[in-house]
């Protein structure tokens, strides 16, 4: 009999972590039905797609969010303003972070959150906070990615929360942690969960050569570590947080350029299995004020940024796949994302390859409507996006409502 589907993508060049070539692609029930050469579809599909000359990539899986959202920081943006820049940036699924206000730390909050992330256009995880005397909780809680411990000050945590007698029970309970933790103390807590951890530790927002060399010795080891680098420490260095003044500080900092060197050593060699975004958005006029809080948008400019790097011969198409789809897909255990096999998600991003743009604040669809890459020229452009055989973005629009629905996180 032969196969029904809802929707074919035809003509594309796939791209995944092991090869491209021209594809088929056919989804129904929001999963791929067929994954073969162009040509190779031999069914009937509700809708068809030609799309000669563009690029297929898995859909992007931003594991490192901020969407604000429940919260007094809501007005700084939502689930739904944050996932339609997800959305035009190639992202079709995030996990979004626990140090909203209230802090996301009981299942009763995460409840609170599950019920704002239903206006999401794409699909969507949560990480739980980790705050050392919430152990119970983060034991009742299911279907989170990890459990966040923020080891150094960032945005609502007011001081470091690094005790090795509460890591060392922590890390010894087998759960997955994913951990802000910079420098020394990075240093700290591999230590402890070399002795005593027994689950995985993934780490956020890498920054320092000296962290990323720290990654893969203990890598070596044999350690179950992983780390992610984000764009903006990839892209940009000391030198543009003096141009930027406040819209370029996040945390960590911006690094020197022998740092920035050393994450793409690391994303060459396997240290980092991920590029998260670490996107946290606020308002100009939050920026403008003294202190300025910390942290950037990032989640439509992630991909368009990359293919510009593929472009300029620092990274390959099946680099962006694994980086970006496959790698954070698999830290997480999210089931059906990160690849275009049949029976998996159908996640798509179509990309043009060969178009140069402008990165322009205008463009912004995050609700603070503003980039540190604002008038930065790259080749490389997001033509569509595909969330589970829907579209949600094509030619510049976000064509869905909401529709996003929580991943499922497998043991």
């Amino acid at each position: 009999m032969a196969c029904q589907a809802t929707l074919l993508v035809t003509g594309a060049t796939l791209v995944t972590p092991v090869g491209a070539f021209a594809a088929d692609l056919a989804s129904a029930d929001g999963r791929w039905v067929h994954v073969g050469p162009a040509g190779s579809f031999g069914g009937q599909a509700a809708q068809t797609l030609q799309a000669d000359g563009l690029t297929a990539l898995p859909g992007l899986v931003d594991v490192h969010v901020h969407f604000r959202e429940p919260g007094v920081h809501a007005h700084k943006g939502t689930y739904a303003s944050e996932s339609r820049a997800a959305a035009a940036g190639g992202v079709t699924c995030v996990l979004t972070m626990p140090n909203t206000n209230p802090f996301t730390d009981s299942p009763e909050q995460l409840e609170v959150v599950r019920d704002c992330a239903r206006q999401s256009v794409i699909d969507y995880g949560f990480h739980f906070m980790a705050s050392g005397d919430n152990l119970d909780a983060m034991l009742a809680v299911r279907n989170v990615a990890s459990h966040k411990l923020y080891l150094n000050e960032t945005t609502g945590i007011t001081s470091p929360l690094a005790d090795e007698s509460r890591l060392r029970d922590l890390l010894a309970t087998g759960l997955p942690f994913m951990a802000h933790a910079e420098g020394d103390t990075l240093d700290m807590l591999l230590a402890v969960h070399a002795q005593w951890g027994t689950g995985p530790l993934h780490i956020g927002h890498v920054a320092l050569a000296r962290e990323v060399e720290a990654l893969r010795r203990v890598r070596a080891a044999g350690q179950w570590v992983t780390g992610e680098a984000s764009p903006h420490h990839l892209f940009l260095d000391e030198t543009d947080a003096a141009r930027l003044g406040p819209l370029g500080d996040m945390r960590p900092t911006l690094k020197s350029a022998a740092d920035v060197a050393a994450l793409w050593e690391g994303l060459a060699d396997g240290t980092l299995e991920a590029i998260a975004t670490d996107h946290a958005p606020h308002l100009l006029s939050d920026k403008q004020r003294v202190p300025a809080p910390p942290g950037v948008p990032g989640v439509q400019t992630m991909l368009p940024l990359l293919l510009d790097a593929v472009a300029a011969g620092r990274l390959s198409l099946q680099d962006v796949a694994r980086l970006t789809s496959r790698g954070p897909a698999a830290i997480f255990r999210l089931q059906g994302k990160g690849q275009v096999t049949c029976g998996a998600d159908a996640d798509l991003v179509l990309v043009d390859t060969a178009a140069e743009q402008t990165i322009s604040n205008a463009d912004q669809l995050t609700k603070p409507g503003w980039t540190p890459f604002d008038g930065r020229r790259v080749r490389g452009a997001v033509v569509r996006t595909l969330r589970r055989g829907e579209w949600v973005y094509a030619d510049g629009e976000i064509v869905v409502e909401a529709g996003g629905q929580e991943v499922v996180v497998g043991r």
